[in-house]
């Protein structure tokens, strides 16, 4: 007699097929920014960031900046256009604070089925669409182009425009520059 089928016991929590979707989603994010190097982290509690990317330069040195992802999973991915973009819905509230983030933050996609993850960089998204973070909607549909999908170049990318914010802050006097030696 399985376990399931005693009745003789409380009801335990229980891994769902979105709790494993989940778990694939991360893994598939994790394993492209391990092969460039860098290190994904989960946050203790999520509050709409699932993983933060820190980034490395090519001689294993920590560098300023970070990336943040929101990984969705689906084993129904829908697409229009001929099956060139992705319609997902997202929460109207959560795509607004995404794209106040100061460093880039990428919504992910996970399409269990094809094993293949496409992303999206928020605050660009964002501000050619503004009305997608209409406050009299809950959800909204984003459109993410099949051609955006999740590489080892794609975190390189991702890398890259973390390193160019950093440079802007500081050239604006965001950052200081400690680098500067004093006369």
């Amino acid at each position: 007699m399985s376990r399931d089928d005693d009745n003789d016991h409380p009801r335990r929590k229980r891994r769902t097929r979105e709790h494993v979707i989940e778990d694939l989603s991360e893994n598939h994010v994790e394993r492209r920014v391990l092969l460039e190097g860098h290190l994904l982290r989960r946050p203790e509690r999520d509050y709409a960031v699932d993983v933060t990317m820190f980034h490395f330069a090519d001689n294993g040195e920590i560098e300023n900046g970070e990336v943040r992802f929101q990984l969705k999973a689906t084993d129904h991915l829908k697409t229009i256009e001929q099956g060139a973009i992705i319609s997902f819905p997202v929460k109207t509230g959560d795509l607004h604070y995404w794209a106040l983030e100061i460093f880039p933050f990428i919504l992910v996609v996970f399409d269990v089925k094809a094993d293949k993850a496409y992303w999206l960089e928020v605050r660009e998204y964002v501000a050619l669409h503004p009305d997608i973070v209409d406050p009299n909607r809950e959800t909204a549909n984003v459109h993410i182009p099949v051609s955006n999908e999740l590489t080892v170049k794609s975190i390189e990318h991702f890398r890259t425009k973390s390193l160019q914010i950093v440079k802007r802050l500081r050239d604006q006097g965001g950052f200081p520059d400690v680098t500067r030696r004093p006369r």
